[in-house]
């Protein structure tokens, strides 16, 4: 399949790319920045997180302020992480689990199996989550909006079984990944937060 380790800086350019690694970063903190605060003095900052808002890849609030970037998000979603207590929330079941191996996080993923609708944890020590049963559905990369054509289907799944009860692998642009696999895309998807320093909550 297409390089899901390119997912998110693929077409981006330098503007762009450091947009979504200073609004990671305050989205951490929980703080909802204008593009222009992320990057004072750069005058195509507010262009380019528009550009990337229509794209899906990022969310913008009616004030214009970044609310969604790199996968985090200020929304309440099915997909998060858990971390020293407290909840970060995500587009998708990929980015709970990347995020959490390229920040090498004691962490637990939580999302539902659309198979059949349960609660869902992985448990993540230092970015590596524990081996089970659950498989996570890779779509194929995106053409258009990163949000609407991949991770509105990126999904983790009870079990091999749950998924192909739902999408059939033969007919559908995408990949059955196991656990230990998506900790590694993740970990070249957000090679560029790797070295985020994180703040204790």
């Amino acid at each position: 399949m297409s390089d899901v380790g390119r997912l998110l800086d693929a077409g981006l350019d330098e503007v762009e790319q450091a947009l979504a690694v200073r609004g990671f970063g305050a989205l951490w903190d929980r703080r909802a920045c204008r593009p222009e605060e992320l990057l004072p003095g750069v005058g195509a900052a507010g262009s380019a997180a528009v550009m990337l808002a229509r794209r899906g890849r990022a969310e913008l609030d009616d004030a214009g302020a970044l609310v969604g970037i790199h996968g985090l998000t200020l929304r309440q979603t099915r997909h998060r992480f858990v971390h020293r207590g407290q909840a970060r929330h995500t587009w998708c079941a990929f980015d709970s689990i990347g995020i959490s191996a390229a920040l090498s996080l004691d962490a637990e993923a939580r999302t539902d199996c659309p198979g059949c609708l349960e609660p869902l944890t992985v448990v993540i020590t230092n970015g590596e989550p524990d081996p089970g049963p659950a498989v996570l559905w890779l779509p194929a990369a995106p053409t258009d909006d990163l949000m609407a054509q991949f991770c509105s289907c990126a999904d983790l799944y009870c079990s091999p079984e749950h998924l192909r009860e739902r999408i059939d692998p033969a007919a559908t642009r995408g990949e059955i990944t196991d656990l230990g696999t998506a900790a590694d895309l993740g970990r070249q998807a957000w090679a560029d937060i790797a070295g985020f320093r994180k703040s204790p909550g």
